[in-house]
Order: structure tokens, then sequence, then C-alpha cells
């Protein structure tokens, strides 16, 4: 067994086909294809079920995937201790951000590291929250920022950046813009403007409907933090973002929402085991605090 056979088929487990693996592993597909057959001989077992059009593993295949993981987080931290002796960071950093966030430390670090480290080969993604915490903990993202609502999700590193309440926004001349909070239940009966669900306000307002005892669903459901600003000070609904997202918007009327429950987190989230190039990373974030 090459270390290499392991790379080609975490490719093809990562890109779903083996057309997409020989482009991110830049060889042919008949390559790939025929590393995958000689790891397949050397275990004895089928990897890939090649009967179906898109890429499936077999059950010998699916145990595996954690154990090539390791193997090649493995090597790869023998080779970063060796570039840390040397001075150098290398290596693949996937970095991933819930859609729609604009966290200004995250991308000064990201400028720093593209200018200080070139070597790293650095990408960018966005998705919901959950789906990023699962990458982490899968080991197909290693830094990520992303929202979650109560307990701190488990078996991933954490560090706090937002603890907030949820506020409603409302336009200067709306009915509520008068007033000091809102109650829950008052919510459930009027235009609501929230983010997609993956967010953390999102997951906090959904959270916050059925404690009220309501099955409502906004009607207007945005990627953007600046659509939600930009709809409800148009007056048509009432926004529901964090305290800190609607801090510093002076064209809409902040209201406290009466549950104290209704909070959102947004955090960094990392691997237990964090790679040289996602420890530089952190490095710069400087988040004091960390749980796991």
């Amino acid at each position: 067994m090459e270390l290499h056979q392991l790379r080609y088929f975490l490719a093809v487990v990562d890109a779903g086909t083996f057309t997409a693996a020989a482009e991110a592993v830049r060889i042919s597909q008949s390559g790939v294809s025929t590393q995958l057959q000689k790891l397949e001989r050397e275990l004895g077992l089928a990897l890939i079920d090649r009967s179906a059009r898109r890429v499936v593993l077999t059950p010998a295949g699916e145990r595996l995937v954690p154990h090539a993981r390791a193997a090649i987080a493995a090597v790869d931290d023998v080779a970063g201790a060796a570039n840390d002796i040397r001075g150098l960071v290398t290596g693949m950093l996937r970095v991933a951000t819930v859609t729609g966030m604009v966290w200004q430390p995250l991308f000064d670090a990201l400028a720093t590291i593209h200018t200080r480290h070139p070597g790293i080969d650095l990408r960018l993604h966005e998705g919901p929250s959950g789906d990023l915490i699962a990458q982490i903990r899968d080991g197909t993202a290693d830094v990520a920022l992303a929202a979650w609502v109560g307990a701190t999700p488990e078996a991933v590193q954490t560090s706090v950046v937002f603890d907030d309440p949820l506020v409603a926004v409302v336009a200067p001349g709306h009915p509520w813009a008068t007033r000091d909070r809102i109650r829950p239940a008052e919510l459930a009966r009027t235009d609501l403007i929230s983010l997609v669900r993956g967010t953390g306000a999102r997951a906090a307002l959904d959270a916050l409907l059925v404690r009220a005892g309501t099955s409502a669903e906004p009607r207007w459901e945005v990627s953007s933090p600046a659509y939600v600003q930009m709809l409800t000070s148009r007056g048509l609904g009432v926004g529901i973002v964090s305290a800190t997202t609607a801090r510093d918007w002076e064209d809409v009327v902040a209201l406290r929402i009466a549950d104290e429950r209704a909070r959102s987190q947004l955090g960094i989230v990392w691997k237990r085991r964090p790679s040289h190039a996602a420890q530089a990373l952190l490095h710069l974030l400087e988040q004091p605090q960390t749980h796991s």
C-alpha cells in the first residue's frame, strides 16, 4: 500500500466522481482508477461500487475512510513538523464560513496567511452551520466560522466569537417602534424577515417560535443581514437578527425580545488535532477562550 493510493481514494470520496477526483489530484482519470484497483487488490477489499453512476462506497469502503484520513493526517503532521523546523508552513487549509457571514477578523487573518505563507493552498467555502461542523468532524474542513444554539458542538474544538440575544428590528414608522420589548407570541402574528436556516439567528428564532407554541414560518428568508436591514427599513416586516448584527443599523429600531433563551452563538470550530496550517490561522484569530 502506498500513501498516494489513500490520497486518491479520499479524493474520489470527497469529489464524488473519478473525473473530479482526477482533476483535484492532477493526474489522469485512468491513473486514479488504476491506483484504486491496486489498493483494493492489496487490501483484498472492494472499496467502491462501480456499477453506480456516481461514486458509491461499499460497506468496507465506508469503514476505511476514517482510517485513511487519520493516516494522511499523521503523515501531514510529520511534514508539518519538518516545515516548522525549517520555519515554513505549507499544506492545504480548508476554511468554511456560514452563508452570508462577514466577520472582519477572519478575512484579515486569511489575507495574512496568504501573504506570509504562500506555500499554503488556501480554500474557502460557505454553507449551513450544521454542515460545516460536520465537515470539521469528518476532516473535510479544517477551520470553520459556524453558529449554534444551546450546547457547544461535540467532538470538535470551539471558541465563541459572539454570544448574542436576538432582537426584533422594525422601521421607525412601525407601530412597535416606540416600544421597549416584544413578546414571542406577537412575533408569530407578523411578517417575519429572517436569515436562512443554518445561521445562528435563524436557529434561535425557530427555537423561540417552538417555545411560543406556534408553527409560524418567516415570510422573508434571506442569506445576508444586509437584506434583513433593507427589507425592514422599508416596512416590509419585522427583522430578527442578533443584537451585535443590528448594533450599527441607523435606519431601523431594535427591540428586545421577552425570552432570555433567545440567543445564538457564533464561533470558530476546528479539529481536535489541527494541522500546522490550521494552527497558523487559529493563532492569527487569537481567540482566548476554548472548549472541547
